[in-house]
């Protein structure tokens, strides 16, 4: 029974997104259930968060790394008044699967570090760098070792709790372009005398903003500058294109 109804929901939702590609029934979203639009809205802050949760396991999985296979060439260095100093003042980058970790006394490491420890900060790739002041405990090579390993216990938990957190961050994002857009919308569609309802342009932007994430999330995997305006630029398009058809208000008429 739960088999049935999961595979008849798949089929509905299918259907729904095959509705894309025929601007002339983008209308008939207004009559897609509510758990279908949450489903997609959420498989859509998914996709924009994965490739910033798989660069933080990546990271992590280096973290891990470093402690379990590389803790002895992790070198004897010391953190004061939130500057560290390493041992005659020598840089030590350590290869790992992932990528690099480097412990340098300049403010920059390498492109391939997965891990920065510079002069006055912490740089983890994909992340702004933080001050060593947030780390008061980690004074010198043992106190690390001794939080890492702490930290790298419950690594899973850490990406699950930070994966959570970046897909609520798109939804989020999403609510808005999407609210604004379906306000725009349908002010749009009024002003060229369309039938139109507000809560029906939330159903039907839902999925036109479908083409726009996915051109984001290109542009997220190989950065782009042209890939953000293109979104912009093809949500204009479907959400005209839907205006197009929808029905128009026909003027009535006068009688003597």
């Amino acid at each position: 029974m739960v088999s049935f109804q999961m595979e008849e929901m798949l089929m509905k939702y299918q259907l729904a997104l095959a509705r894309l590609f025929k601007p002339n029934k983008y209308a008939l979203y207004r009559t897609t259930p509510l758990r279908y639009i949450f489903l997609h809205l959420l498989i859509l802050s998914t996709l924009l968060a994965a490739p910033a949760a798989s660069q933080f396991l990546q990271s992590m999985t280096s973290l891990s790394q470093l402690i379990a296979d590389k803790s002895e060439d992790i070198p004897d260095f010391t953190i004061k008044n939130a500057q560290l100093h390493l041992p005659s003042h020598q840089e030590k980058v350590i290869h790992l699967t992932y990528g690099t970790v480097t412990f340098t006394e300049n403010d920059a490491g390498l492109a391939s570090d997965q891990f920065t420890f510079s002069k006055h900060h912490i740089m983890i790739k994909g992340i702004d760098p933080i001050s060593y002041h947030n780390f008061s405990t980690i004074t010198d090579r043992a106190s690390m070792l001794d939080a890492l390993t702490t930290f790298s216990s419950s690594i899973y938990f850490y990406f699950g709790l930070i994966a959570f957190t970046l897909v609520m961050i798109q939804f989020f994002i999403i609510l808005i372009k999407l609210a604004s857009v379906s306000l725009a919308a349908h002010m749009a569609a009024v002003a060229f005398r369309r039938k139109s309802r507000y809560m029906n342009w939330l159903k039907i932007t839902t999925f036109l903003l479908t083409p726009a994430v996915l051109m984001q999330y290109t542009g997220l995997l190989v950065p782009n500058t042209l890939t953000y305006p293109l979104s912009w630029c093809i949500i204009i398009l479907l959400t005209c294109l839907a205006i197009y058809h929808l029905p128009v208000i026909k003027k009535t008429r006068q009688t003597n």
